[in-house]
């Protein structure tokens, strides 16, 4: 864990393991009139030193990794987008986000509530896409990139020249859209969108961290977005015989053998595949018949 100047307003705050989940890389952002803290992590939970010190507080998205820090921090006002602001004001929001099965539901919360310090932010206030946060000499701006959730955003800090793209984390896992409030092809089209997004610095919530230019991370973004296709294919290839969504589940696309997490793995692993089996069929590649998938 440490501190990383990027730029004379802008400091990552690295979590443990490059913000390997459950951590994740916080942005400190001070200006002359104000701090704004992005995305405060378990690491931010545990810093005395920001405590109290930071005026306001932006949430990427409604995700207990990203707000973990939110009630320690102090900041008077929090910022999400509209679309996912229940969801960073209340609990039985956040759950609706996720769209666990009751049984995964109750267990969760308690681990939301014990592990990640969730209690809430009913004052959060919406934002929305092009929306401006000036800080007196560094501006924030909002970029809208759902998919993820329905408002996940980034966040373009200039002139600094760094630009904190939450969870389009670049990460060899690829883009996570298994949650109720996830979309695939929203997500696809936020990832066509920040690839024309041109900074000195990408900052990732988790994983990758710190990447410099546009080269590296437009490569890094290619390689991400890759895994998409990657699961179609593997799920095509599960359908070398008409096979039952069940049985698709149980095999999955997701998460390789034996690293299903607990509590939301399997809503995470049902949900990724009926989205991608939507594109196929759509595509004409599958029908559904008799309850059964079949490739044609």
């Amino acid at each position: 864990m440490s501190d990383l100047v990027l730029a004379p307003h802008t400091t990552a705050l690295m979590g443990h393991a490059s913000g390997k989940y459950p951590d994740g890389n916080s942005v400190l952002v001070r200006g002359s009139l104000g701090s704004v803290l992005i995305d405060p992590s378990l690491t931010v939970h545990g810093r005395t030193d920001l405590h109290g010190t930071v005026d306001r507080a932006l949430v990427s998205h409604a995700h207990e990794d990203h707000m973990a820090g939110l009630g320690a921090l102090g900041a008077t006002f929090v910022g999400a987008h509209h679309a996912d602001l229940r969801g960073v004001r209340e609990l039985d929001g956040l759950m609706e986000v996720y769209g666990m099965p009751p049984d995964a539901d109750a267990a969760f919360r308690t681990v939301i509530t014990e592990s990640f310090h969730f209690v809430g932010a009913p004052h959060a206030e919406g934002f929305d896409d092009g929306d401006v946060f000036d800080l007196g000499g560094v501006r924030i701006e909002v970029m809208h990139l759902p998919g993820h959730t329905r408002g996940h955003s980034a966040f373009v800090i200039e002139p600094d020249g760094v630009s904190f793209v939450g969870d389009i984390d670049l990460s060899s896992f690829g883009p996570y859209y298994g949650d109720h409030w996830s979309d695939l092809a929203e997500f696809r089209a936020s990832i066509a969108a920040v690839r024309d997004l041109d900074a000195r610095w990408y900052v990732t919530f988790h994983h990758k961290g710190v990447v410099e230019g546009h080269a590296d991370f437009v490569r890094q973004l290619d390689a991400f977005a890759s895994v998409i296709d990657a699961r179609t294919e593997q799920l095509l290839s599960m359908l070398d015989r008409p096979r039952r969504l069940d049985e698709l589940v149980a095999d999955g696309i997701v998460y390789r053998p034996g690293t299903r997490p607990e509590h939301f793995g399997e809503s995470v692993e049902r949900r990724t595949i009926e989205m991608h089996l939507d594109e196929l069929l759509a595509d004409g590649l599958v029908t559904v018949a008799d309850g059964l998938v079949v490739r044609t």
